[in-house]
């Protein structure tokens, strides 16, 4: 679908992006034309937080002047333009009172609560109400604070608020705000503060809200029960994109991409969908104990059946922050008889070849480092047999007796603590498992009971190779 069909779908939709695909590009054509019910914030805004009557008599004389200013990447007047929209912003509240007997009527409804919107984003500094029909800004204390000494996150974070109030105002139907990179110079912090204030205030003041933005951290700060479409794109003269809302898949996976996913730190440790828990407690120690020979980040799906949707994600949304993007998933052989499957674009599916991650523990590798051989071991499970005979598990210790030369596709999910126990082994099962698969990096052994084997050659040429 277009964009313009894309921006109808919800109140709230983001566009996340490499530099240079043209989010910007697509934010501008939006706001093409001389439609006042969309207001449209560039992403480089520059200048000082300070009134400038030059400005205001701008904005005064040409209608026109404020939009056409703001359609280049950067402008230089901007938060001199917000501070003169600060006057605005009083004369439409108060006008707002003025006009509702409802508002009247509530006491606790002034412009300084309104401006309280604004200190409640501000965790060091706060605006106050000046005589000349302006602001000053005081530390937390009461302290005046010159502009020039604040930081430019707070300045940014004013006069951002400053432009989101006044549109919020205007009396029109169908307001549409366009806010251009809003994380620039703001601390993931202020981030989520920002962006909670331009939910409610859309909430209460019906607009609609297109952002443009690098962070992850502006996605998660949307309330759980916001309206809210995320739209990746790729390149620069895109026509056609798809949309998906938030949902369980973008809580598990973006805090793995961080604050700003464009750093490297995500192209070094690529993410890695698991089915449960205990496979994620086994990679993150695989990772611990590889001395940095392997990395990635594993992130736990749920179940099995959610898997391929959360595949189909990660298949989409990669390649509109990365130009080399790679992720993995892992799931268990369970009762399947053939390893083998097939990758999507950008994720490499991996199937162990096993019934189990837990299944290792039965490798011969396992087993030699605790002195046994599979015999052995097997005499060892028999005498727990005899001497435990009505434990509640004690028919699925014989089961595995019984079908020891089958042990690879066997399930034992329910006794693995047992065979860690008859191991002699006093460390949690899913640490022992990961130790003894970092040990293995980059070791070839095609016994049909190695840990090479069960984890399957896709595993080991792929997620668990050394990295050069």
């Amino acid at each position: 679908m277009s964009m313009e069909e894309a921006v109808r779908k919800s109140k709230f939709t983001v566009l996340i992006g490499k530099n240079g695909a043209g989010k910007s590009t697509l934010l501008r054509a939006l706001n093409a034309g001389n439609n006042p019910n969309i207001k449209y914030v560039s992403p480089e805004r520059g200048g000082t937080l300070k009134y400038d009557p030059n400005v205001d008599n701008n904005i005064s004389s040409n209608a026109n002047w404020l939009k056409q200013s703001r359609q280049t990447n950067r402008f230089e007047q901007f938060r001199q333009q917000s501070a003169a929209q600060f006057r605005n912003l009083e004369t439409s509240v108060l006008r707002e009172i003025e006009k509702h007997a409802d508002k009247r009527a509530d006491l606790t409804y002034t412009f300084d609560a309104v401006l309280e919107q604004i200190n409640a984003l501000l965790p060091a500094i706060r605006m106050v109400r000046n005589d000349k029909g302006g602001f000053s800004v005081q530390t937390k204390a009461g302290e005046p604070l010159d502009e020039s000494n604040m930081s430019s996150g707070e300045s940014e974070l004013i006069a951002l608020a400053i432009e989101v109030l006044v549109f919020s105002r205007q009396s029109m139907e169908d307001k549409i705000l366009l806010l251009d990179e809003p994380d620039v110079h703001l601390h993931p912090d202020l981030q989520q503060r920002f962006t909670a204030f331009v939910e409610s205030v859309a909430v209460e003041h019906d607009i609609r809200v297109v952002i443009a933005t690098h962070s992850t951290a502006i996605i998660g700060a949307f309330s759980k029960t916001a309206d809210l479409q995320i739209v990746p794109v790729s390149q620069r003269g895109q026509a056609h994109f798809p949309t998906f809302k938030r949902s369980d898949v973008c809580e598990g996976i973006l805090p793995i991409f961080g604050t700003h996913p464009l750093s490297t730190a995500f192209n070094k440790s690529p993410v890695v969908l698991v089915e449960g828990d205990d496979d994620r407690r086994v990679l993150e120690q695989v990772v611990r104990s590889g001395g940095g020979r392997v990395a990635f980040a594993p992130c736990v799906v749920g179940c099995v059946n959610e898997l391929s949707e959360w595949e189909d994600w990660l298949d989409q949304f990669l390649p509109v922050l990365y130009d080399t993007p790679q992720a993995f998933s892992l799931r268990d052989l369970d009762d399947v008889q053939d390893s083998t499957i097939n990758d999507l674009n950008h994720v490499c599916r991996i199937r162990l070849n096993c019934y189990a991650i837990e299944n290792l523990l039965l490798s011969n590798q396992a087993l030699e480092e605790h002195e046994f051989t599979a015999d052995s071991f097997r005499a060892t499970l028999r005498a727990r047999v005899g001497k435990f005979p009505a434990h509640k598990y004690t028919a699925a210790v014989h089961a595995l007796i019984e079908n020891f030369e089958i042990r690879r596709t066997i399930n034992i999910k329910d006794i693995r603590n047992i065979i860690v126990a008859e191991l002699g082994c006093s460390k949690p099962w899913e640490v022992l498992v990961g130790q003894l698969i970092a040990a293995n990096i980059s070791v070839a052994n095609d016994n049909p009971h190695s840990i090479q084997t069960y984890l399957g050659q896709k595993a080991m040429k792929n997620l668990f190779a050394y990295e050069q």
